[in-house]
């Protein structure tokens, strides 16, 4: 079984050499508008994920789902409402049809955000993760962006620097997205992911599945649920790393 890599968004991935992943050895888990920097260096995950309601429905997101550059797309059913004749081959699921089946972790799943469906879906296919970029430490609301009546948020102007993402123009002018809600929706996702790591660890001693988090020093990321190394621990050459106790 290969290992697993999730790639969340967050500024402290920036610089990170993508190309460094030593994909024999890895699946890679990107998610929601990433895949804009991945066009640039014509780069991309294994498995793609977007849990997001109102990202999904992105006309960009569609078109790049459609381009099949990915092996496997996990997506909220609001794709339905966009995209309902979406090719029934296997390549795209639906996250709340996974949540029904019993062969998923996803079974297990109350409330979620996109970065912590990345780790469910890495949970259903390695046991040991690596996660980087997840920060969860949002501004919530940035200058370019104006609150819409349905209460979602739409960017105004692409920022020229964007403190969340680890590329400037992660959002461009006319996306429409949720508030991030990080201490409330984002950090209650990664606390029950924990619950649910936590159980499949005692409920299935043999597998033992083992998650580390790479951060940064000054960034508080999900610390208090998965044990955090610095993000230059992380081997670009090997990608080789000892499981710790």
């Amino acid at each position: 079984m290969k290992k697993a890599i999730i790639l969340g968004n967050g500024a402290s991935l920036k610089g990170f050499d993508l190309k460094s992943i030593n994909r024999e050895k890895y699946n890679v888990i990107g998610c929601c508008l990433a895949f804009r920097f991945w066009d640039e260096i014509d780069w991309y995950p294994d498995i793609y994920v977007n849990a997001d309601d109102v990202v999904i429905k992105n006309p960009e997101v569609i078109d790049f789902i459609k381009k099949k550059k990915c092996k496997k797309y996990i997506v909220s059913n609001a794709i339905l409402e966009v995209y309902p004749d979406f090719p029934k081959d296997g390549s795209i699921l639906l996250l709340q049809d996974l949540m029904c089946s019993p062969r998923s972790c996803f079974k297990y799943v109350k409330n979620w955000c996109s970065g912590s469906a990345c780790l469910i879906t890495a949970l259903d296919i390695a046991t040991d993760i690596h996660m980087m970029g997840i920060d969860c430490d949002y501004v919530e609301f940035l200058p370019e962006c104006k609150k819409l009546p349905d209460g979602t948020l739409e960017i105004v102007k692409t920022p020229e620097h964007n403190p969340n993402y680890f590329f400037d123009s992660y959002q461009r002018e006319g996306d429409k997205y949720n508030i991030p809600n990080g201490k409330t929706v984002h950090k209650k996702s990664w606390e029950e992911a924990m619950f649910i790591y936590d159980f499949l660890q005692k409920m299935y001693p043999e597998v033992r599945p083992h998650i580390t988090n790479y951060n940064l020093k000054n960034k508080q990321s999900i610390r208090e649920y998965f044990h955090t190394k610095t993000l230059d621990k992380f081997d670009k050459h090997q990608n080789i790393l000892p499981i710790e106790d």
